[in-house]
């Protein structure tokens, strides 16, 4: 079971439509184009209105939600969290996580009581997480919603979001290794949500060194993005070494390696430059 718990924080080999962070089948029954169409759109409104309601999904959680399997995907957070040589802080997020996924309106197993357990759970166990003030506006939500006198079915919501600010977001050319949550970090200015992630990811003794190797790249690639208001030459040109000094034999440091070159030659001293 060791490694689809460890694929669970590689949010980089999670795969994703566009834009949106949600899986979409290769393959549907019979019913034609039209309906694959029909099928896709309706999976990435799904997937955009869920992480619209909450920014701190991180990918897998919204896959969980968009293809009505947020059982297994708490399942699997679960085995992360009973690990031995897994770090408190990623149990953290598992936990925050599963409360995530139980609240959120677009879950078709969402359960208010369940998500509120999940929470108290992390403000016992993880009392000093940087999490917590989070949590505590999440059950604050909760709290309210018990006022609504009408709860409607994700389909019902779905039926009242605006579509076409949901769908049709600009488009930014990001680096293609960038991951949907790297590239929501860059979007949205959520960096230190993202350094928390990849950070924690890196730190856990849990961690195999590719996976370890990968978050370092994602943290290269923000910090080298154009698109990034922060971006800092500085911190990129540090993550890439990182990687090629610690990891030299993971197939990801030669990709360091190449935007590194990239760095070097587009600015005469990447390790002196103090942007932010």
């Amino acid at each position: 079971m060791q490694a689809p718990i460890k694929l669970l924080f590689v949010l980089s080999l999670i795969t994703a439509l566009a834009g949106c962070a949600a899986t979409t089948p290769l393959v549907l029954g019979a019913g034609g184009n039209h309906e694959f169409l029909k099928y896709k759109t309706d999976i990435r409104l799904k997937a955009a209105a869920a992480l619209d309601e909450e920014p701190d999904l991180i990918t897998y959680s919204i896959n969980g939600i968009v293809e009505n399997k947020s059982n297994d995907v708490i399942n699997t957070y679960l085995l992360g969290y009973g690990k031995d040589d897994y770090s408190q802080d990623m149990k953290s997020i598992a936990i925050y996580q599963i409360g995530l996924i139980y609240m959120n309106r677009y879950n078709k197993d969402r359960d208010d009581e369940k998500a509120k357990a999940y929470f108290h759970r992390h403000l016992i166990e993880f009392p000093y997480s940087i999490l917590q003030d989070r949590v505590h506006d999440r059950l604050a939500i909760i709290e309210a919603r018990k006022k609504e006198t009408v709860q409607m079915t994700p389909e019902q919501l779905l039926s009242h979001v605006d579509k076409d600010r949901l769908l049709n977001k600009p488009i930014t050319a990001f680096d293609p290794d960038l991951t949907p949550m790297s590239e929501r970090a860059i979007r949205e200015n959520r960096l230190d949500d993202a350094n928390g992630v990849y950070l924690t990811v890196y730190q856990n003794p849990g961690s195999s060194d590719s996976i370890k190797a990968k978050s370092l790249y994602q943290l290269g690639l923000i910090y080298m993005s154009e698109q990034n208001p922060n971006k800092s030459i500085k911190k990129s040109s540090y993550f890439f070494r990182k990687i090629m000094d610690e990891f030299p034999k993971q197939a990801v440091s030669k990709k360091a390696e190449h935007k590194l070159s990239k760095l070097l030659n587009q600015n005469n001293d990447p390790v002196t430059e103090t942007s932010n």
